[in-house]
């Protein structure tokens, strides 16, 4: 990997989460000078003591930005709403495209010089209007063609990038990453802890019949820290590695965590009528369901993400996704999260 600029700063959202703590990290690691949005002003985990600066403010507070921004040779936008739930729709678009939108005017303001999206897979194309049998594999050459199915995510993830290359077109280089399902150590908001604790509980008997393409978030992190330096501004990258069934993919939680694999996958219309009756019952209580029908219908999709385009130009690489768990389920037993 190319050395970075010693002299450089970075103002990187997302950092009191998963993916973009991660980033930051390594950025700090690389020798680079990083600033991270928070609301609270605290930062996890070891980012204090490596001299993370911290900016106190959220996505709308344009202020916070401004000084976020200010002298930065590059922004790394990992911060999102990651809700799949069509009653919290405003919320979603809220962060995901006026947040996008207030960062990007603060970077060109600024003079900014390039931006780093940090987009979803979601976002690819997939072919849903005629699900395929066997699993088929998309990448970023496939448009955003899920507008019809009302989702939330995908949908304000997809406007977020449109914003992103309208700052492009005046001026700001941009690039937009696609990563897959993450999963790795320091989960520090516990996003995936659900799935490795269903694997000792019923919730892990029944499965979708879907694929899923993992990842492991110390690799996505280091082609973001790539992109610094790296990519043609306009230039899409989607990061993933092992495709497997979810059934597998359980599979794997369940051997690291010491729990139960499936035993059952249920049919697709089952899935999917189990997330309408969640939303039903979501509605009444006014609390987010488990699972969603967006969540439902993405978990029976039989598609697969190929990475190629990473490897090929930003000598991306995906790690064994079993070696993956195994760090992550003992990073969660290291904050007392899972029993030993």
């Amino acid at each position: 990997m190319p050395a970075l600029d010693r002299s450089l700063v970075a103002f990187v959202t997302g950092a009191t989460g998963f993916l973009g703590y991660e980033i930051a990290r390594q950025l700090v690691t690389r020798g680079v000078r990083v600033r991270a949005l928070t609301r609270d002003g605290a930062l996890p985990g070891e980012l204090p003591a490596l001299g993370v600066e911290p900016v106190r403010g959220d996505l709308l507070d344009a202020a916070a930005l401004g000084r976020g921004v200010q002298g930065a040779g590059v922004v790394l936008h990992v911060a999102a709403d990651v809700n799949m739930w069509p009653a919290r729709f405003a919320a979603s678009y809220r962060t995901n495209v006026l947040g996008t939108r207030t960062l990007l005017e603060a970077s060109l303001a600024a003079g900014v010089p390039r931006f780093v999206y940090t987009s979803s897979a979601s976002t690819l194309g997939k072919p849903w209007q005629s699900p395929p049998r066997e699993r088929v594999l998309v990448d970023e050459r496939d448009a955003y063609n899920l507008e019809p199915l009302g989702m939330v995510y995908p949908h304000t993830k997809w406007l977020g990038e449109e914003e992103s290359l309208a700052a492009m077109a005046r001026g700001l280089e941009v690039v937009i990453t696609h990563p897959t399902a993450i999963f790795g150590p320091s989960d520090w908001k516990h996003n995936l802890l659900p799935l490795f604790r269903a694997t000792r509980s019923l919730a892990g008997l029944a499965v979708p019949r879907g694929h899923r393409t993992t990842c492991d978030v110390r690799d996505v992190a280091a082609a973001h820290v790539a992109l610094v330096s790296q990519g043609t501004s306009g230039e899409r990258y989607a990061l993933g590695g092992e495709v497997l069934s979810v059934r597998e993919l359980f599979g794997t939680l369940a051997r690291e965590t010491g729990g139960n694999p499936p035993r059952f996958e249920l049919p697709d219309g089952a899935m999917v009528g189990l997330g309408r009756a969640m939303e039903a019952w979501a509605t009444l209580t006014g609390k987010p369901p488990t699972v969603s029908v967006e969540m439902a219908l993405q978990s029976t999709w039989r598609v697969g993400i190929s990475s190629d385009k990473a490897a090929r130009e930003l000598g991306y690489r995906s790690r064994p996704f079993a070696e993956t768990v195994r760090d992550a389920v003992a990073w969660y037993r290291s904050q007392g999260l899972l029993p030993s």
